[in-house]
């Protein structure tokens, strides 16, 4: 199985040369000051990597998944794909500021699997998205004696299709028995490109597989939604501006309904609810700021019990922003790097942390969020590196 039991194994590997160095040094917020307590996504800043171009792209309340070579993405480089025969991890990095400004700080490195683009921001009631179950396919053989299902995927790399992922089967002419189309059914990992199929989620968990009593005729195709942790588990949201102008005028409720990573639909954010920033910049987190009511950490809450979120199904601001656009997207949190001092790097090694060495999926869209300890210039900078290694 790939991936590392050892030291020798580690040593073995940057013999080898099986590692990737990315440098960076991004802008923070390009239009305006932050407050302390302000989170900003830096993909809007420039650098290098460049400013995103894709934040503000997109039709309204729709689901668009997010990889690593999207076009004007903007996203931090990992060395590219490695899967079937690798697994790509973390292993060390540092971050730094040479504006006194800047720290105290948080950084925080986000994988965007993806986001839904909102434009009616004067609509005060929850509006439902559109989640297209066949974002992601791949193509698949069903072997009727063993009940086993090995895919080849066709739209990226391979995805790792995780216990308990949502799914929905096509075909270019039959099915393999018992399978049905327009159905949902719930993957029981096998490897990384094989899989049996359940028909429920508490089934899935069990291990309990549908008898496939055919192997079907044609060419068979397995749909998803998520390209990287494909069942939503410890995925979660954020909600910013992904505009140069600011959000119009208005204080509204932020709230999400959304289907959790137990693949229960009518999940929702709680009652007492993050608030949105009058004004809210380019690149804000609308609900993070200086301290009062409503004023939250950069992810949007879950109800309570849930550990997160395959899919956002409504997404509702209680009273209208007036004008501007807001993006919410669904994030897994990598590391975080606490920046204490003025040019001292914040130096991550993860072979040595718990847990160690975050896995980074091949196509991973990886970006940092900053966290204001202080009130921090617009065009702020921050540089540093991350250390990636493979088997």
């Amino acid at each position: 199985m790939p991936g590392f039991a050892s030291n020798d194994q580690i040593i073995e590997a940057l013999s080898l040369g099986q590692t990737f160095n990315s440098s960076f040094g991004k802008n923070f917020n390009p239009t305006a000051a932050a407050v302390a307590n302000e989170w900003h996504m830096m993909a809007r800043g420039a650098g290098n990597p460049g400013a995103d171009a894709i934040f503000d792209v997109g039709a309204n309340l729709t689901f668009i998944p997010v990889e690593d070579d999207t076009a004007s993405a903007g996203t931090l480089q990992h060395g590219g794909d490695v899967q079937s025969s690798y697994y790509k991890y973390l292993l060390s990095g540092h971050v730094v500021s040479a504006a006194a400004t800047v720290v105290p700080a948080t950084i925080s490195l986000l994988d965007v699997i993806g986001y839904y683009r909102v434009t009616t921001v004067t609509t005060t009631t929850a509006q439902a998205t559109t989640n297209t179950i066949s974002t992601r396919t791949a193509t698949f053989t069903a072997d009727a004696g063993t009940d086993v299902c090995t895919y080849t995927s066709t739209t990226s790399s391979p995805s790792n299709i995780l216990v308990g992922t949502r799914v929905r089967f096509t075909t270019t002419t039959t099915l393999p028995a018992p399978l049905a189309l327009a159905t949902d059914y719930y993957v029981i990992r096998v490897s990384d490109t094989t899989f049996k199929v359940a028909t429920s989620y508490a089934n899935a968990i069990a291990g309990t597989a549908i008898d496939l009593t055919t192997t079907g005729t044609g060419t068979h195709t397995i749909n998803w939604l998520l390209p990287r942790y494909t069942n939503g588990a410890g995925v979660q949201a954020i909600i910013f501006n992904p505009a140069a102008t600011a959000m119009g005028a208005g204080t509204p409720n932020l709230s999400l309904g959304y289907t959790n990573s137990a693949q229960t639909a009518s999940r929702a954010t709680p009652t007492v609810l993050p608030i949105g920033k009058t004004a809210a910049t380019n690149s804000h987190i609308l609900y993070t700021g200086a301290t009062g009511v409503g004023k939250y950490n950069y992810m949007m809450p879950l109800q309570a019990g849930d550990a997160g979120i395959a899919e956002i199904n409504t997404i509702q601001n209680s009273t209208s922003y007036v004008s501007g656009v807001y993006t919410v997207a669904l994030v897994k949190e990598i590391a975080r790097f606490p920046i204490s001092t003025l040019g001292l790097a914040s130096e991550r090694n993860f072979l040595f942390e718990y847990p160690s060495m975050p896995r980074i999926y091949d196509g991973a869209a990886l970006y940092f969020a900053l966290g204001s300890g202080v009130a921090t210039p617009a065009l702020s900078a921050i540089s540093g590196q991350l250390n990636f290694i493979w088997r």
